[in-house]
């Protein structure tokens, strides 16, 4: 009876997943289908506007009220979405055009899309971002919107807020920001802000002048993100990396990231001093010799090489492996490391045994690409 009972229990289940399978497919069906009707309603209004501007007038006040009273809707503002990306393809003149005559729209849409539930909230800093609403003209009402979402404990309303605010152009703006999430208690992953600021749309160089000028007022994990950000964005901060890094109250893991930003940006007044951390003295303090290790490729030469061989028969395998990896790196052969490769140390042996197995797999597997 048990038995019995478990299967009718079963099969109950599995007829109330399929019914509610059939009426979601049901429901988002009439919800594209909403979607489409909507698009269709929008793209017929902003077509006549977009003729008045093609003639020399402006878009109209009524369709501007209009879009305030639609758009408030998040159905409509995803139709509405769906209807800028066809028109962007079609006609991006135009459509840029248009867009640059909503700017009371957009500081209402961003004020009623602030009260929304948080989800609702942070789609409308998604669509300033994606058609760079505020692109050169930062609107003060939109900005300071941004602002209030980055304090926001909500992932999604904090990274569209730095999105959108990116597109401003503005290094004042972005400076703001990044100060109002270092004083947040939310994590905010320094990935995110790195390569975020990649994105910005105004003067790099400006901006990494600002980062220089302010460094000191953020925290360790905010510098982190700033070095990371100008290590993939410019080489023009190496004065700046190297003081960081010889001053040891810096913290560590800052410094680590200005020996990964020399590592990139060869600069020959830092050469000694990445050969000096590349020595291990003190096991506790191994990972500025593994980074240096890296770093080190990009200064060829006698006493590097001396230095990467020594680092082979360091007891940490991080800078054994590092070592070797920067050797291979710099097209050194078996020849070339003899010494090692004929030692007595075992594992230095088999690190660079490793990296020159990998290297030859490399290169036979790309020669057989360039035959095929």
């Amino acid at each position: 009876m048990r038995i019995e009972t478990l299967l009718y229990v079963y099969l109950f289940i599995c007829s109330g997943m399929i019914v509610f399978n059939i009426i979601t497919a049901i429901v988002l069906k009439r919800r594209d289908r909403r979607t489409v009707r909507a698009s269709a309603r929008f793209r017929q209004h902003i077509l006549q506007q977009i003729e008045r501007i093609n003639t020399g007038q402006q878009v109209e006040r009524r369709h501007k009220k209009y879009l305030s009273r639609q758009l408030t809707r998040t159905g409509n503002m995803i139709a509405f979405d769906k209807m800028l990306e066809d028109l962007y393809r079609e006609e991006p003149r135009q459509a840029t055009e248009y867009l640059s005559q909503l700017g009371g729209v957009i500081v209402y849409l961003t004020i009623r899309y602030g009260r929304k539930d948080r989800i609702e909230a942070a789609y409308f800093p998604y669509v300033i971002k994606k058609y760079r609403l505020i692109e050169n003209r930062p609107f003060s009402g939109v900005v300071d919107a941004m602002y209030t979402l980055l304090r926001e404990s909500s992932i999604y309303c904090r990274e569209n807020a730095m999105q959108a605010l990116y597109t401003t152009g503005d290094c004042d703006c972005i400076m703001k920001a990044l100060k109002i999430l270092d004083g947040g208690e939310s994590f905010f992953h320094e990935k995110l802000l790195a390569d975020g600021l990649l994105e910005f749309t105004g003067d790099h160089e400006a901006l990494g002048r600002c980062i220089e000028k302010s460094f000191a007022d953020f925290s360790p994990e905010m510098q982190v993100a700033m070095m990371n950000f100008l290590r993939l964005d410019s080489g023009e901060h190496c004065a700046f990396a190297l003081a960081l890094l010889q001053n040891t109250a810096t913290d560590d893991e800052v410094r680590y990231a200005c020996i990964r930003y020399l590592g990139r940006y060869p600069y020959g007044p830092a050469y000694e001093t990445l050969l000096d951390l590349a020595e291990c003295r003190n096991d506790a303090r191994w990972e500025y010799a593994a980074i240096a290790s890296t770093a080190l490729c990009a200064y060829p030469g006698g006493e590097t090489i001396e230095r990467l061989k020594r680092n082979l028969y360091s007891r940490n395998w991080y800078i054994r492996f590092n070592a070797s990896k920067s050797l291979e790196r710099m097209g050194l052969t078996y020849l070339d490391l003899i010494d090692v490769m004929e030692g007595h140390d075992r594992y230095a042996t088999e690190i660079l045994r490793y990296r020159f197995d990998i290297r030859n797999l490399t290169q036979k597997e790309a020669e057989q690409e360039c035959t095929s």
